[in-house]
C-alpha cells in the first residue's frame, strides 16, 4: 500500500509562484473569489500519528487546504515537507482519513491543535519546538488587511517521546523551555497575514510584495524562528511575522466627514532589550542597552507611522496619508552603572571615536531606510549640577559636526538642541507649542506620503516640497551652536516659531487653489528624536510631530480647508490620547513602567497633585524593574531574538 503522506487524488497542482506570496496589494479587491490575499493560509489543524506532524492550512474562507509534514523520527534533525496539492473541503477530509487507516496499527491520526499560524521553530539541546499561536484576536485593519494579536500561543515538541533522550528533559533543556515562555507573546505583538505590518504604508505601495512577507525586516522579531520553514516551503504562507511595539487605531470625523487614524510603532530587533537593570548574581552591572553598537545600530530604536484613512480606504477608491518619524537612543558609546541605591546613576562614554564610525554608520543607516533630508532633534540637558546629560549633549554635537563636515552639503544631518526641562519649569512655558512649530519645520523639510489617486505608483528621488528657503529657516532655529536656547529668550524664541508657524500655514491656504490635491506626495527623510531614554520627553515631541503631520494630511486628502489642527479641538484630545497610549507601552517594554509626563495630564485639565502622585509611583516602578527584574528579561530577549548572532549551542553561556 502507498504511504498515505504520498498519495494524491488527482487534484490541480499549482506552480510554487502562486504561493510565493501572502502579501496582497494594498488595495483589496471587493470581489473575494479575485481577492489576492486569499492565496493567504490563516487558519490551521495540528495533527500527529508517531512518525509525523501533519498541519493541515486553509485560507479565511476555507476554499482550499494546503499540508505541511514534518517528520518525528530524528530528535535533533528538522525534516519538512510541504505537499504541493491544492484540496478542497471534501479532498482533504478524504486524505486525513486514508492517512487515519493508513496508520491504524500504530495508534492512528490524531487531532492535536487548531491553531492560527507559526510564530517560530527552535532548538536547544536536542529537541525542536513548535510556537503555534492558538488564539488571536482582530485590533484593527488596513485598507480592509485585518491586523491581528496573540491571545494565547503553545510550545509543541516535535520529536515523538518514545525517541527523546535524557537530554531532552535535562535541567539546562528545561530552563531554555522556562526562558522562552517567559517572553509573552501576549503583550505589543502584532501581525497581518495578507499586508506587510513591518514596512510603511508609502514603502507597502510603491513597492511589489511577490516575494511574500519580507521578513529580514529590522522590525521582524521572529525572522530567524522561521526562517527554517519558510527556507524548507519556498514561501512564508505558513508562518506569520511579529512586530512588536505599539497597534492603535480611531474613527473620528471633522466637519461631517469620517476617517481612521492608525498608530503603528515598531521596534528594532537590533540592540534590543531593557533599559537597565542587575542581574542576581552580580552586584552591579551596566545599563542593558544604552546607546550604539559597533554595527551603528541603537537601543530603544523604534519607528513610529501615523496612517490616515477616508472612509473609502478599504475599497479602491480610498485615499490614504502617512507620515513615519522614529526615536533611538543617542548613537555614541555610553553607559550607566545600575544601582540599587542611586535611581540616577553616572553617565559614562565608554568608547574614544575619534572618526565616530559606529555613529557614522548608524546615520547611514537611517538615510538608507528614510532618505535624506535626517532632521535630529536632541532634548536632553544643557546645564547641570552634577554633569551627566549634558556631556552627551555636547559628544553628541560634536559627532555630528564632524560628520557634516565630511558629507556632502545636501546630505548634512540638521541638529537641533533644545533643554526640554529647562524650559518646561518656565510659568509661561507652552511646550507643545515650541516643539509644534519644529514639527512644522521638519515637515517642511522632510513631506510625508499621500496616495492622490489610488494607484500603485513608483517612488521617484525628486521631491517637490523641499527648498532652499526651508532649508535655511531650519538653520536658523539651530543658530551657529544648534542650541534653541540660545537663539534668546524663551519668550523671544517661542514668538519667532510660532510665527514661522503661522506663515507657513497661511503660505499653505495661498497655494491649495493652485496645487491638486490628486497629485501623489512622497516623505524622504524623517525626523529622530532623543532624550535619554527616548521615553517621556521624546513621546511629548512624537505627538507635537503627529499633530501638525494630522493637519497637512487632512487638508491634502480633502478633509480640511486648513493644514493644521486646532490643539483644543476634540480630534486633537483623541490624538493625544492615542500617543499616552503609544508611550505608556514602548516605556512598559524599555523602562518597566509607564511614560513619565505631566505636559499631556496638565493639558488635559488633570488635577496636579494627581498627577504629582501617578509620576511618583511610576518612579518607584521603574526603579524597581530596573534594579531586579530585567536582567531576567533581557536573558529572554537574547535568547528569543538573538539567533541571528550565534548558534543555539552557544548559549550556555546563559547558564
Amino acid at each position: 500500500m502507498a504511504k498515505p503522506e504520498n498519495i494524491e487524488l488527482g487534484v490541480k497542482k499549482t506552480g510554487s509562484s502562486a504561493f510565493q506570496s501572502n502579501s496582497a496589494k494594498v488595495h483589496p479587491s471587493n470581489d473575494p473569489e479575485l481577492d489576492p490575499d486569499s492565496l493567504a493560509l490563516e487558519k490551521f489543524r495540528l495533527y500527529e500519528t508517531k512518525a509525523r506532524f501533519y498541519l493541515i492550512g486553509s485560507d479565511r474562507h476555507k476554499r482550499f487546504f494546503r499540508v505541511l509534514k514534518i517528520d518525528r523520527s530524528e530528535p535533533s534533525d528538522l525534516n519538512i515537507s510541504e505537499d504541493p496539492v491544492l484540496y478542497s473541503p471534501h479532498e482533504i477530509s478524504n486524505l486525513l482519513q486514508r492517512i487515519s487507516e493508513g496508520n491504524r496499527s500504530v495508534g492512528g491520526l490524531n487531532f492535536v491543535v487548531k491553531f492560527f499560524g507559526i510564530a517560530g521553530c527552535i532548538r536547544f539541546l536536542e529537541c525542536y519546538y513548535l510556537i503555534l499561536v492558538t488564539k488571536r484576536r482582530q485590533i484593527g485593519s488596513i485598507c480592509g488587511h485585518a491586523v491581528y494579536s496573540i491571545v494565547e500561543s503553545q510550545l509543541i515538541t516535535i520529536p515523538h517521546a518514545s525517541i527523546q533522550s535524557d537530554l531532552a528533559h535535562s535541567k539546562t533543556e528545561q530552563r531554555y523551555k522556562k526562558l522562552l515562555s517567559s517572553v509573552d507573546l501576549t503583550k505589543d505583538f502584532f501581525y497581518s497575514y495578507t499586508y506587510p505590518i513591518m514596512q510603511s504604508l508609502q514603502r507597502n505601495v510603491s513597492c511589489d510584495q511577490d516575494g511574500g512577507m519580507p521578513y529580514d525586516n529590522i522590525f521582524v522579531w521572529n525572522a530567524y524562528l522561521t526562517q527554517a520553514i519558510r527556507s524548507r516551503c519556498n514561501n512564508t504562507i505558513w508562518t506569520i511575522a511579529l512586530v512588536h511595539g505599539h497597534f492603535r487605531q480611531a474613527r473620528l470625523s471633522i466637519f461631517g466627514k469620517d476617517f481612521g487614524v492608525t498608530l503603528i510603532s515598531r521596534r528594532s530587533r537590533h540592540f534590543a532589550g531593557t533599559r537597565e537593570g542587575l542581574k542576581e548574581e552580580e552586584q552591579q552591572t551596566s545599563y542593558l542597552k544604552r546607546g550604539v553598537n559597533d554595527r551603528g545600530r541603537v537601543a530603544n530604536d523604534v519607528e513610529t507611522e501615523q496612517i490616515v484613512l477616508d472612509e473609502e480606504a478599504g475599497s479602491c477608491k480610498g485615499k490614504m496619508s502617512s507620515v513615519v518619524q522614529m526615536r533611538g537612543s543617542i548613537p555614541l558609546f555610553w553607559s550607566q552603572e545600575a544601582s540599587r541605591f542611586s535611581p540616577k546613576p553616572d553617565i559614562i562614554l565608554q568608547r574614544y571615536d575619534p572618526t565616530y564610525q559606529a555613529t557614522k554608520l548608524h546615520f547611514e543607516d537611517l538615510a538608507k531606510r528614510y532618505g535624506n533630508p535626517i532632521i535630529v532633534l536632541n532634548l536632553i540637558k544643557t546645564v547641570e549640577k552634577r554633569p551627566r546629560e549634558m556631556m552627551l549633549r555636547r559628544e553628541f554635537a560634536n559627532a555630528v559636526g564632524y560628520l557634516n563636515q565630511i558629507l556632502p552639503a545636501e546630505n548634512h544631518l540638521k541638529f537641533i538642541h533644545w533643554d526640554f526641562h529647562k524650559f518646561a519649569k518656565s510659568k509661561s512655558a507652552n511646550v507643545l507649542a515650541v516643539l509644534g512649530a519644529v514639527a512644522s519645520e521638519a515637515l517642511e523639510l522632510t513631506g510625508f506620503y499621500y496616495s492622490g489617486k489610488p494607484n500603485i505608483v513608483k517612488r521617484t528621488n525628486k521631491s517637490n516640497r523641499t527648498s532652499s528657503g526651508r532649508d535655511a529657516s531650519l538653520r536658523d532655529l539651530r543658530a551657529s551652536s544648534g542650541d534653541l536656547t540660545r537663539i534668546g529668550t524663551a519668550t523671544e524664541m517661542l514668538n519667532s516659531l510660532v510665527i514661522r508657524d503661522r506663515e507657513i500655514d497661511v503660505s499653505h491656504q495661498n497655494q491649495k487653489t493652485s496645487v491638486s490635491c490628486d497629485a501623489p506626495r512622497f516623505q524622504s527623510g524623517v525626523l529622530r528624536t532623543n532624550c535619554i531614554d527616548c521615553l517621556d520627553r521624546t513621546n511629548v515631541a512624537q505627538y507635537a510631530y503627529g499633530l501638525q503631520a494630522l493637519g497637512r494630511q487632512l487638508h491634502a486628502m480633502g478633509l480640511s480647508d486648513v493644514p493644521k489642527v486646532d490643539p483644543d479641538s476634540s480630534i486633537a484630545a483623541a490624538l493625544m490620547d492615542m500617543y499616552q497610549s503609544m508611550g505608556d507601552a514602548l516605556a512598559q517594554q524599555y523602562g518597566g513602567s509607564a511614560a513619565h509626563n505631566t505636559v499631556f495630564p496638565e493639558r488635559q485639565g488633570k488635577w496636579k497633585a494627581t498627577t504629582q502622585s501617578r509620576e511618583f509611583l511610576k518612579s518607584i516602578k521603574r526603579y524597581y524593574s530596573n534594579a531586579y527584574t530585567d536582567g531576567e528579561k533581557q536573558d529572554a530577549i537574547n535568547l528569543y531574538y538573538s539567533f541571528l548572532l550565534f548558534h543555539p549551542n552557544d548559549l550556555l553561556v546563559l547558564s
